[in-house]
Order: structure tokens, then C-alpha cells, then sequence
């Protein structure tokens, strides 16, 4: 029996505690760092978009699943609404009510602490004494109750933090398959600033979710290309995947470097069964739940940055029918590669017919503009929208400073210890930290996805040193050190000298690949080495890659001396196996560790990179809408005025009522005050929030005859700081980029509205309604017409004022919210539009600006769900028929409908609409009004001719420029119908013309047979 045997399970069992514990503490200093808000302020939302979330999840969890995803929301983007179910990432949401209702399953009970927890107490104690933080405080007995919803969506960013942390260890440890690495970049990711960003309690963000799906996508991935039999672990990556695209629209990000790291590994000659099959089973299965995802949709197999992982599915197809093909007809190397070059040129030039017939059909969705953006400087980019928003800008080298901080200095180190090993995994983290430094340079919001492949590159560097510390102490104990024999490569001259060893060596894998070893030596003529598999390995793969690399590798070798070969191998075998030297080893371990702890600059290094982890959690914390402060004296207090004014705002005002502010600002007014929000941070229409800023940014009076249609009250932020003083440049950029006349087409950037290097204001400044709102009374001579805006409400420390807008026009909001029980129809999308145009001006066609999220086939999609899209009218006719008029002489000519007034006899027929006083009217030349309506495809008899449209001289149309033709969308056709012609002369204009596109075509046809039929449109 060995005498060192008990000694040496000692050893280990010492070393796995360990282990266990740093692991442990890990995970409770993620959740533990996260919980400074929580202690702070309690269980409140943070920030802007997490209202947006903790009200989507609310609704989810009062209405069900099937609701939720049919969900149209008239309280944000009035009057246009919004629909949620179809433009929202709902992964987030579902979580928490999952959670939620668990909870609710498990019930209230109670546990008491085991004796050994409660004997750790002296322990912990004195650790904190010494310094150490995010300590767990052990209680006699814990209790559980179930949480609310809002609790829950706090507590939600903690929880995955803590399990982002566990999966970037399992990460990092599949990479280098050391313990030790897993465990040093579990604690590295536990705290690192860049996971923290998005992730403290309260921020109940996408992001919070989005990097633990990341993190466990990426190791389950690389976990089963780990060998050729780990395969049936890609069911689950796919699963995972699954969960990201449903929580994130980073997503791409995630497909696309597993694609690319399938495509390296191809390029690397490491394609085999298991790969193929592990790639194919994480594509469908990922795919087919991205499907699922109503706002992703089609998205994966049509959109331009995805098509690279559909690409390499189909390449990979190909690849395992080429090896199929060479073990069937037991092809040699010259032969399978022309074979395979063969057909992989018959798939380019399938692939190449495919997209050029498909392409003019616009099946190929554009690249969005946040991927563009990643790939040209953001500053060029010319959408002032976009350049207004701070973590849209690129990262400077001190953002990567703070966030990254000490783990950053030994990312090289770590990334040249893998390379010793260079399997499948270490692969997949050189792209990762690649991709990942070029993204985050262009947009800081991005440095987030910079944590995770930071972590384990310095946690693989920290696991090489723990591991080189601890190996002399295993070694004296009876661990088997490096022998020559363990590693020697075979050359041809070893297999003579080992013609028995070599006879007698018979496993599985050169059985399997017997005939492919055949083929290579044929072709084999300069050097032949009997190669070892390595564990990605299935064969020697003849006619590719695998085989060219072999070759190289072999005349790598053949130039190294065998005598400085034999020098290596006999110093290793001598440093594992000299009891002397081990014994030497072991005190420089000790001396080493003593050196790192107490005389290095590691020893300051470390405290102060746990201190300023410490601190980026404390200024995260604050949740914007409750903050901490500080008095002269130094006394600190929390300053609350925006959360008191969403509650007055809520207790105060109509439960109808309309709020007016920056797009900022209206998650919030919608999720804290519950009132109805002008617009808010989804961005998704630039020529609403264009409309917006230019309402605020204009004259009083100006200003006041727009907004009286739009809202009851008028909500800014002042006090100074980031208020909206601060940020009005930004709105009157964006209302020039819209409207143009609104700065001057002499002035695109709107320096003319600004502040003098004194920080007084100009006079397009001083003028402005916005800043009126935010300096009535405090700066001298500043006063708001009172007629025009009453101030009701401003909070303790004048941070937010809140003002009535006087004179609603009542027959503005009656005619956007209708009657319920069959009043007055709602007003549709271009309805609004066309007024919010006729009451500000004519804008001009803005290119560059992303269209509507909603496709033309999901919006029908969803208006047939809504029971408000008849099927007939899905595919216009594409022939004229009488009593079926062109809008227009010629394509080259423009023409519009002439206006008609609703005469009796049409309000006789329906009396479903009556012209507002406020409604645009067209300035064409009119004909006389008819005195019947001409229903149907023909006249009927005695009726007058149809109405035609006039050539008239330019008309003012509201809907002339707001929209941009959208050159990926098939233009429509100008024809329509005699009475829906005299229905678009009553509006104004005509609005099916050839600078619509099809969505907006379609959804004026549908307004106008459903108001025909005498409903509503939702």
C-alpha cells in the first residue's frame, strides 16, 4: 500500500474545500455587491427603460402569456399607440412571472441554520475585521415568503449575476481544464464593473439577463465540440440560445460567433461527425425557437447579418456529405479534395442564383442601423437621434480603464497560457476577445460584453500560477510526474527503435481510422509522424486542412535538433521527478505566494481593484428617480423629487390625462405616474420624436398650438445638471433633422439654439417654450404666459415643475380616443401623422431613417388577429375597372385627389366621419360635390360619372415628405376605388400615391373599408 496514499487524499480534499469555498463566496459577493440599492432605497425600479420592463411584466402577469403577446398600448406613443406583444423581447419579462408563480406554488416556510453554518460565525467575523467584504451575515433561522412582482424584477439583476459568474467559470475552465482558472475568473466576474453596469438590483434590464444566457450559451457550445462524442450537449446550447434571442437583441452576436468559430474550426482541418452534428442540432433547435419569438420572426433566415450562420449550416451539410462520399468509396487525399472542391463550387453557385432571384423580391432584409453603426464611425452616422444618446458613443480608453481595471493588464498573459493548449475552446476566446474590443470601440454600452472574456482570460492566467504553486506539493506526495515517454512525438526513426511498442498499440481510433491513415501516407513524402489523436480529433482526415497542417507540423519538427528535443524532455522529467529538486520547487511556492501577499505591488493592486469594484456598485446604486446627496455639513439625505412628482402626477391628474415630455423620460411617465406618454425611450419613429422636439424648442405660442391637440400637461426636468436645458441642443437638432425650416437649412446642426460661453442663452434659446418651463421665476424677466401654460406643480428642490396645458382642444382628444360603445373612429397612424404635419409645417423627406419595426407582413398578420383586416384586401387588383380610377395622370407626374365636402346625402349614407374645424384642408381646385355615393366595382345606372382626381397646381398635403419612399419595400399602387376617392378628397389629400410605401398603403386601405363598414381601428 502506498504510504503517501492518505497523506496525499488529505492534500486534496484540503485543496477541493478550498476551492469550494472561494467558489461560494464568488457567487454570494455577485449577488452581495448588487444588493446596494436594496439596502439603500429599497425595492424600486431604476433608470428609464426598466419602468418599460416592470410594467410589460406586470400586465404579463395580470393578463397571461397569449394577452401579453396580443398587446396593443395605447398609453404610449399617442396617439399612435404602440404594439407590444410583436416589439418586445419578452425572455425578461416571462422569467419573472415564472418566478412569480413558483413562489406562489412554493408557499411560506421556514429553515433553521445548520450547526457548522452558525460555527462559522467567529470566522466571518474576524475576516470582516481584516477587511474582507461581501461576507454573508449567517442568521439563527431563514424564513421564505413569496415576493411580489416588483420585488422580484428587483431582485432579478442579483440573481443572474451570481449565475453569469458561475457560468464564465465553467467557461473559463473548459478552456484551460484547470479548477483552479474556473474558480479565479468566477470571482473576477463576480465583481468587475462591466458586468456590474447593467446588473445592480433594481436594474431590471434586458442586459441583466442577456450575459448569463451568453455566458452559458458560449460554454455549453464549446463544451460539446470538447471531443467528437460531446455532441448531444448542443441540444442544450440551442436551448440556451433559444432563451437569449428571447431576451436580447444581441442575439446576432451570439449566432454569429458561434457560426464563426464553426467556420474556424473547418479552417483548422477540426471538422468531424461531432462537429458537424453539434453545430447542425444547435442551429435548428436554436433557430426554431428564434422563430417563435414574435419580434424576431423571420429575422434569422432573411436578415442580411444572419444569413453568415445559415451559410456555414448548409456548408457544413455539404461537408458531411463529402465524408460520407470518401469512407463509402474509400477515396485518397488528391481525389477527396477534388471531389469536395467540386461540389462546395456547385453550393456557391446554388447559394449565388438563390439570392439574385430572391433579392429583387425583397426578401433580404436591410442591415438595421445599430449593425451598421458597429462597422463605421459612429460619429459620421449623421442621425443626430442617435449620436444624442451617451452610450451610443465609442468607448475611450478610460471608460476601458474603469470598467475592466486591473483583469484587463493580464488578459495577454492568460491568452498565451491557452495557447500552450490550443483546443476548440481557446479558438472560440481569441474571437470573442477580438470581436468584442472592435464593438465596444464603437459603442460603449458594448463594453458589458467585454466582462465575461476579460474574466476568463485573467482567470486563466491566475489558475496557471495557483496550479504551478501547488504542483510541487502534489508531486511530493506521490502524484506520477512528466515522463519522456508520456509525450514524445513518433517519428520514423522511434518507430524502428519501438518496433514492439508500436506492434502491440491498437486502440479505437486508428481502427476507425485505418483507411484514412493509408491514403495519408501515400501522399505523405516528406515527413511521415505517427500522430496521437487529440481529444477534438475523430480520424486523420485525408485532402483537407487537417492534412496540410500535418504537414507543416511535421517539417516544424523535422527543423528542431532531436538533441535539444531530448535536452527538454530530460530536464522536465528531471524537475517532476528529482525528490531534491521537488522539495526546491515546493519552499520557492511558498516563498512566492509570501511575496505575492505582502511584498509585491499585487498587494496594493488587488484591495484597491476590490475598492473600486466597491465603489462602481455604490454609484450605480442610485436608481436615478431616488438619489443620494449630500448638505453643507456633509450629512447625507436622498433627494426624491422625481419619484414625488410621478406620484403627483398620478394622484393629481385624470386617469386619461395626456403628459407631454422628452422621449426620455416616458417609460417613466408611463410606468411610476400611469398617464398617458407622448413618446419614449423605444425610439422607433424619428419623425415623432423630430415632431417632439421641435414642439419644444419652439416659440411659446407657437408651441402651444400643437401641443394643445397632443396633451393636458407639460412635464421638464430642471435644477440644473443633465435637466433639459442640458440636453435641448440635442432636441433642436432632432426637430431640425425632420423640419428643416426650424433652424434654417443654413444651420443643420442648430447652433443657433445654444448657450453663449457665459452660459446665458441665444435668442432661439431664450425664445423657446422648453426653456420658459424650466426658468419661469428663477431666472430674472423668465415668465410663462399663464394663459397659455399654468404652473400646477413643482417639487421640493425644483427638479421637476410640471405645468397645465390651458385651452385642450377637446375635439382633438374625442377624435384621438373615441367614444367607447361606438363613437367617433379612432384616428389612424398617418391620421396623426398628417395632422401632427398640417399643425407644425411641411417637413422634408429625411433619408437614412429606419423605418417602422413592424413589417409589412407582421403588421397584417396582426391586424388579422385584431379582426380588423379583411383578407380581400391583401393583394390589390392590379387592373383598372370602371369605377376604379388612377390617382394621377403618369408616374412622372404628381396629382392629387380634389378635396369634396361631405354634402347630405353623404352623411345620409354612414355619417361615420365629419371634417374637425382644426383638419387640414386641401388647397386643390374642387369639383361639385356629387349626390350619391358609387358604390362598388361599377356605377350604377343614372349615377354620375366617377369622381376623377384634378390637376390641379401643388397642394399642401399633410402627408407630403414624412415618410421617406422606402426603396425595400415594393412601391404601391396608386389605384383605389371612386367612393374610397371621394373618402381621401374629404381627408385632405390623396394618400395612395407612388411616394407610399406598402405599409402605408395598406393601412390607409384598411382605415378606409373599416370606417366604411362603420367600426373602428384599434
Amino acid at each position: 500500500m502506498d504510504v503517501l496514499l492518505l497523506p496525499r487524499l488529505a492534500f486534496k480534499v484540503v485543496i477541493i474545500l478550498l476551492q469550494v469555498l472561494f467558489l461560494l463566496y464568488g457567487l454570494y459577493a455577485a449577488y452581495d455587491i448588487r444588493l446596494y440599492p436594496i439596502k439603500d432605497f429599497g425595492y424600486i425600479i431604476h433608470e428609464f427603460d426598466p419602468w418599460f420592463n416592470y410594467r410589460a411584466t406586470e400586465y404579463l402577469a395580470e393578463h397571461g402569456l397569449y394577452r401579453f403577446l396580443h398587446w396593443f398600448d395605447y398609453e404610449t406613443w399617442y396617439p399612435l399607440g404602440r404594439p407590444i406583444g410583436t416589439t418586445i423581447y419578452p425572455g425578461m419579462q416571462v422569467t419573472a412571472v415564472a418566478i412569480w408563480e413558483a413562489m406562489k406554488k412554493i408557499g411560506e416556510f421556514k429553515v433553521e441554520s445548520p450547526s457548522f453554518l452558525l460555527a462559522l460565525r467567529p470566522l466571518i467575523s474576524y475576516l470582516k475585521s481584516t477587511g474582507w467584504r461581501w461576507l454573508p451575515a449567517i442568521k439563527q433561522s431563514y424564513e421564505f415568503t413569496p415576493m411580489s412582482v416588483n420585488d422580484i424584477c428587483c431582485m432579478i439583476p442579483p440573481w443572474f449575476g451570481s449565475y453569469a459568474s458561475l457560468f464564465t467559470g465553467l467557461l473559463a475552465y473548459e478552456i484551460s481544464r484547470s479548477v483552479n482558472a474556473g474558480v479565479a475568473t468566477t470571482l473576477i466576474m463576480a465583481v468587475i464593473p462591466a458586468h456590474l453596469m447593467r446588473s445592480v438590483g433594481g436594474e431590471f434590464d434586458n442586459e441583466a439577463v442577456a450575459v448569463t444566457a451568453i455566458c452559458s450559451t458560449f460554454w455549453l457550445w464549446v463544451l460539446s465540440v470538447r471531443t467528437p462524442k460531446h455532441w448531444p450537449v448542443s441540444f442544450l446550447a440551442g436551448l440556451s440560445y433559444f432563451y437569449m434571442v428571447a431576451a436580447w437583441g444581441g442575439y446576432i452576436f451570439v449566432i454569429n460567433m458561434i457560426g464563426l468559430h464553426a467556420a474556424l474550426l473547418v479552417g483548422l482541418g477540426r471538422f468531424n461527425s461531432g462537429v458537424y452534428k453539434a453545430y447542425s442540432i444547435f442551429y435548428i433547435v436554436g433557430t426554431a425557437g428564434a422563430l417563435q419569438v414574435p419580434v424576431v420572426g423571420m429575422q434569422p433566415l432573411r436578415s442580411v447579418e444572419q444569413l453568415g450562420p445559415l451559410l456555414v449550416f448548409l456548408g457544413f451539410q455539404v461537408l458531411a456529405f463529402c465524408d460520407w462520399q470518401r469512407r463509402r468509396s474509400s477515396m485518397g487525399a488528391f481525389e477527396f479534395a477534388i471531389f469536395r472542391i467540386k461540389v462546395m463550387a456547385l453550393l456557391v453557385g446554388a447559394t449565388v442564383l438563390v439570392c439574385a432571384a430572391l433579392y429583387p423580391t425583397g426578401y433580404f432584409g436591410p442591415i438595421s442601423s445599430r449593425i451598421r453603426g458597429l462597422f463605421v464611425k459612429h460619429t459620421k452616422t449623421g442621425n443626430p437621434l442617435v449620436d444624442s444618446v451617451a452610450e451610443h458613443q465609442p468607448a475611450s480608453p478610460s471608460m476601458y480603464a474603469s470598467y475592466l481595471n486591473l483583469p484587463l493588464d493580464y488578459v495577454l498573459l492568460g491568452g498565451l497560457v491557452s495557447l500552450w493548449k490550443r483546443n476548440n475552446g481557446f479558438w472560440l476566446l481569441c474571437l470573442y476577445g477580438f470581436i468584442a474590443q472592435h464593438f465596444s470601440g464603437k459603442m460603449s454600452r458594448l463594453v458589458l460584453i467585454c466582462g465575461p472574456v476579460v474574466s476568463v482570460a485573467c482567470g486563466i492566467w491566475v489558475g496557471f500560477l495557483v496550479d504551478q504553486l501547488v504542483e510541487p506539493f502534489l508531486l511530493l506526495l506521490g502524484k506520477k510526474g512528466y515522463t519522456a515517454e508520456s509525450e514524445a512525438p513518433k517519428t520514423e526513426k522511434t518507430e524502428k527503435t519501438e518496433k514492439t511498442e508500436k506492434s502491440e498499440k491498437s486502440d479505437k481510433n486508428e481502427k476507425k481510422g485505418a483507411k484514412a491513415k493509408k491514403a495519408a501516407k501515400k501522399s505523405t513524402t516528406a515527413v511521415d509522424i505517427d500522430w496521437t489523436l487529440e481529444e477534438y480529433e475523430e480520424d486523420r482526415r485525408p485532402g483537407g486542412a487537417n492534412q496540410i497542417l500535418r504537414l507543416l507540423q511535421g517539417y516544424v519538427y523535422k527543423a528542431i535538433p532531436e538533441e535539444n528535443i531530448a535536452t527538454y524532455r530530460e530536464i522536465r522529467t528531471m524537475m517532476d521527478n528529482n525528490y531534491t529538486l521537488i522539495l526546491s520547487r515546493a519552499a520557492a511556492s511558498v516563498v512566492l505566494l509570501l511575496y505575492v501577499i505582502y511584498g509585491s505591488s499585487l498587494s496594493v493592486k488587488v484591495p484597491t481593484f476590490l475598492s473600486h469594484c466597491d465603489q462602481v456598485a455604490r454609484s450605480l446604486s442610485n436608481p436615478q428617480v431616488v438619489f443620494m446627496s449630500r448638505d453643507k455639513r456633509g450629512n447625507s439625505f436622498i433627494v426624491d423629487d422625481y419619484l414625488k412628482g410621478y406620484q403627483w402626477i398620478d394622484e393629481n391628474t385624470p386617469k386619461d390625462a395626456r403628459v407631454m415630455a422628452w422621449w426620455d423620460y416616458g417609460y417613466q411617465i408611463t410606468g411610476i405616474a400611469k398617464r398617458t406618454s407622448i413618446a419614449d425611450g423605444n425610439t422607433w419613429n424619428h419623425e415623432h420624436i423630430a415632431t417632439l422636439g421641435r414642439t419644444l424648442t419652439s416659440s411659446e405660442k407657437k408651441a402651444h398650438n400643437a401641443i394643445r391637440h397632443l396633451a393636458d400637461y407639460v412635464l421638464v426636468w430642471a435644477g440644473g445638471g443633465g435637466d433639459d436645458l442640458a440636453k435641448s441642443p440635442h432636441l433642436a437638432r432632432i426637430g431640425n433633422s425632420v423640419f428643416p425650416d426650424h433652424c434654417g437649412d443654413d444651420d443643420p446642426k442648430c447652433n443657433k439654439f445654444s448657450f453663449y460661453s457665459d452660459y446665458s442663452p441665444t435668442p432661439m434659446m431664450a425664445r423657446s417654450l422648453l426653456y420658459k418651463l424650466c426658468q419661469h421665476r428663477v431666472s430674472p424677466g423668465v415668465r410663462v404666459n399663464e394663459n397659455l401654460f399654468k404652473e400646477v406643480h413643482t417639487t421640493k428642490h425644483g427638479l421637476m415643475r410640471i405645468y397645465q396645458v390651458m385651452n385642450v382642444s377637446e375635439e382633438s382628444r374625442e377624435w384621438a380616443i373615441g367614444a367607447a360603445g361606438g363613437g367617433k373612429p379612432k384616428l389612424s397612424f398617418f391620421g396623426h401623422l398628417a395632422l401632427l404635419a398640417r399643425l407644425l409645417g411641411r417637413p422634408r423627406p429625411v433619408t437614412g431613417i429606419r423605418r417602422a419595426r413592424l413589417s409589412p407582413w407582421r403588421f397584417r398578420r396582426d391586424l388579422r388577429r385584431r379582426g380588423t383586416w379583411p383578407r380581400s384586401t391583401l393583394r390589390p387588383r392590379a387592373r383598372t375597372s370602371p369605377g376604379r380610377r388612377r390617382c394621377g395622370p403618369s408616374p412622372g407626374r404628381r396629382a392629387r385627389c380634389c378635396g369634396a365636402s361631405a354634402t347630405g346625402a353623404t352623411r345620409a349614407r354612414g355619417a361615420w366621419w365629419r371634417r374637425p374645424s382644426w383638419w387640414p384642408r386641401a388647397t386643390a381646385r374642387r369639383t361639385p360635390p356629387s349626390s350619391t355615393w358609387t358604390s362598388g366595382r361599377r356605377a350604377s345606372p343614372g349615377a354620375p360619372p366617377p369622381r376623377r382626381c384634378c390637376r390641379s397646381t401643388r397642394v399642401s398635403s399633410p402627408w407630403r415628405g414624412i415618410w421617406r419612399s422606402d426603396p425595400g419595400m415594393r412601391p404601391s399602387r396608386p389605384c383605389t376605388t371612386t367612393k374610397q376617392a371621394e373618402l381621401l378628397c374629404l381627408m385632405g389629400s390623396c394618400l395612395i400615391e407612388r411616394s407610399l410605401s406598402e405599409l402605408q398603403r395598406l393601412e390607409v386601405m384598411t382605415l378606409l373599408r373599416c370606417r366604411g363598414a362603420g367600426c373602428s381601428l384599434p
